[in-house]
Order: C-alpha cells, then structure tokens, then sequence
C-alpha cells in the first residue's frame, strides 16, 4: 500500500506512527508546505520562550526517519484527482497514492481589510509565528497589537509578554474568549492579562488595517486609529480546503468525515483540524481543533487501514490556559438548564447541568478533579446524588464509586 498523508500535523504524524506500531509495510509519503520536522503547534509559546526542543518537535526531529516516511517538507499540495488518485504538487509534481490522509490543518480567517498586508502576522504555523518572534528578538518589535481576544489571541498575548513586548489586544466581544468562557470566568482571565500589562479592549471591533506597502495602523469602526509595531491577527481560524476545489469530496467548513474519518471518496481519509466530525456530547457536526481530537482521530484513521473496525467516539470540545498563572480549563459547553458554583478569590469552579447531567464545566485556579468531571460528563452520568461535591475544590476521584469511571 502506498500511503499519502497531506500535513504533518499531530493527526499526520500520529497516523503514521500507529500504522507502524501495527506492523504495516507502508510506503508513507508525508507532505507539508512548511520547512521544519513534524510538530505540535500546541508547544509553540514554549518553544519560543525556552527553546527547548523536547515539546515542539514532539517525536523528535528524526521521526520520519525512525518510521521510514518520505517526508517533503517545503512542498506545496495544489489540488488531487481521485479519479487517478493522484496528488499534484506545486511545480507540475505529482504523487500517486492508494490510500490518502488529508491532515491539511486550519489557518487564519481574519475578515478584515488589510489582513494581507506586510507586518500583520498570525500564529497558526511556525513558518508565520516564527517571523514575528525573530522581529522581536532582533529589536525590531517592541509593542504588539492583536486583534481578537480568543484562546489563540489571549496565548500569543501571553507569549509577547514573556518576551518583553509591550501588548495591547481589542476584541468585538464584551469578554474574552467568548466562545468558550462565560462573562464570570472571563473576567477571571482578563484580570490576570491586565495585571500582567496587557492593555484589553473590549467591545472594540475592528475595520481594517491600513497601509501602502507596509501596515502602518489599524482602524476600528468607531473610526479610532491604533497603531504598533506590528499587528497579530486572531479572529480565528478555517480549515486548510481551498485545494480540495473541485475534487468530489462533501466539504462543509472542513472536510466531512463519518465516524470512522472516512470520507464520501473511498480510498480518501481526513483528520485534525481540517476534518468536520460531530461533537461527543450533542452530536452536532463541527470541526473541534484541538491536539487530542487530532491524535484520536488519527488512531481510528490507523487502526481502519490496519484492519480493525474501530469507530470515533466524538470530539470534543476543551481548552485550557497553562501560561496564564492562574490555570484555567473549560470543558464542553459554557451554560446549561442548571449552573453550580464556588468561588473564593480569583480561584472558581463552575459546573453546567441539563437533566441531572453534566454538560460543561468551567475550572480557574482550583482544577482539582477536573479528569472526574470530564469522565461523568462524558459516561452521560446522573450526578444528582453528587451535586453539592461537585463545585468543592477538594473533588476528586474518591467522591465518585470507581466502577462509574473504568
């Protein structure tokens, strides 16, 4: 079998090292735009800060040596032809494959005007945030203006801050992290930024960016000009699909998948952030990009071309701030029919109910217990008889009966 994984994303990587560890005697062609080794973006503020290699580059820097995969870094995937089960190259290239994994990530979506030009940077690759952080290190950069105060804005506000940037971040919505945090715990955060120095604005909607040859400020649509020394772009991000044009394939916001990551084209696979699964919980079809959907739907990916029957049991949806200095996680939903509460301080544990379930929690300062919450949510468990444990930020395994989590 000739494989052809398009990314070396987590998902990627991951379809190839269990393919592997199953014995499989695959020709692997892994084939990426960027000019590194196989990452986790998920490490980057890491790696910018220490440089230590050990996170970013997380199977090592030979990995696809180790796992014999004839990696093309630097090379650009312009479309494929399922009908000849083809993939063509930038360059007029061309690789035939048996079975393909489209691990083509997300990029930025950014509608605003100006997004193109010079000195409006984003973080959603090392080739983008690595030019930015050079600028910075080189003195070039000393104050940063983001736009969007998302997960992705508020960890690259993080990272600046660590490298001694000044930075100030305008955001459309009245909290940050709107879609995932409620005003309550967001305020948590906020909080945390500013005392940091970073400068929030809220409610602050941007129009565009302005500038001939380089981006010299940014306007909001109160018609108020902000200007920096260069600007992030955060407002989100869109799986990579533009090259899928034309192929057959069911693509929606990403790549359509069934619950074995198979798509409509036999023989085609998708996974990570391109791929459109359905939630866990509520069984909406979304694309949930994050690390850990990434590598389990990579596994089921493997296990299918293996010849095992393997279904995905969903993804979901989680985040949570490490750098922050007060920990911050959420998980699943944000509201719910029922809130449970506790606070003291900045430290606050909030549980979301529907019919006696746990549909979401959100966890800053006291995360104790966090993996219970998140296997009771998940098991779809009536938590009525623990409902005054749960907010107690001594929670924890011992709480619960154990067979309720094997």
């Amino acid at each position: 079998m000739k494989l052809v994984i398009i990314g070396a994303g987590p998902a990627g990587l991951t379809v190839a090292e269990k393919l592997r560890a199953h014995g499989v005697d695959a020709d692997i062609v892994m084939i990426s735009s960027e000019p590194y080794p196989p990452y986790a973006p998920p490490a980057m503020a890491d790696f910018f800060v220490t440089g230590r290699e050990q996170s970013i580059y997380w199977k090592g820097r030979d990995v696809c040596d180790r796992l014999d995969i004839d990696y093309r870094s630097g090379t650009r995937v312009m479309e494929i032809d399922p009908s000849l089960k083809h993939v063509m190259l930038d360059g007029a290239g061309r690789v035939p494959y048996d079975h393909l994994v489209i691990d083509s990530g997300s990029n930025l979506y950014a509608p605003i005007e100006g997004r193109d030009l010079p000195g409006v940077f984003n973080f959603k690759s090392m080739t983008a945030a690595s030019k930015l952080v050079d600028e910075v290190r080189r003195g070039q950069v000393e104050q940063v203006l983001i736009v969007g105060a998302g997960f992705i804005g508020v960890e690259v506000a993080l990272l600046l801050t660590e490298l001694d940037v000044d930075v100030a971040m305008v955001e459309m919505m009245d909290r940050v992290m709107p879609r995932t945090l409620d005003l309550e715990t967001a305020s948590i955060v906020l909080a945390e930024l500013q005392r940091r120095g970073i400068v929030v604005r809220l409610e602050s909607k941007a129009s565009g960016f302005e500038g001939v040859t380089n981006v010299e400020n940014l306007v909001l649509d109160s018609g108020e000009s902000l200007t920096a020394d260069a600007y992030v772009a955060a407002t989100g991000v869109k799986p990579n699909v533009d090259f899928l044009a034309g192929s057959g394939l069911d693509v929606g916001w990403g790549v359509r998948v069934d619950d074995r990551l198979r798509t409509n084209i036999p023989g085609i696979s998708a996974a990570g952030d391109v791929a459109e699964t359905f939630d866990r919980l509520t069984g909406e079809r979304y694309v949930h990009a994050i690390f850990p959907n990434a590598v389990a739907q990579a596994k089921v990916v493997a296990d299918g071309l293996a010849g095992y029957d393997v279904a995905y049991e969903g993804s979901e949806t989680m985040n949570s701030l490490k750098h922050l200095g007060v920990p911050v996680m959420t998980v699943g939903a944000s509201s719910g029919s029922e809130e449970l509460r506790w606070r003291t301080g900045d430290q606050m544990r909030k549980v979301f109910l529907s019919d006696g379930r746990i549909v979401g929690f959100q966890l800053a300062g006291a995360t104790a217990g966090a993996g219970v919450l998140r296997s009771l949510m998940l098991k779809r468990m009536d938590v009525t008889p623990l409902r005054d444990r749960l907010v107690a930020p001594d929670f924890g395994v011992a709480d619960v009966a154990f067979p309720a989590l094997a």
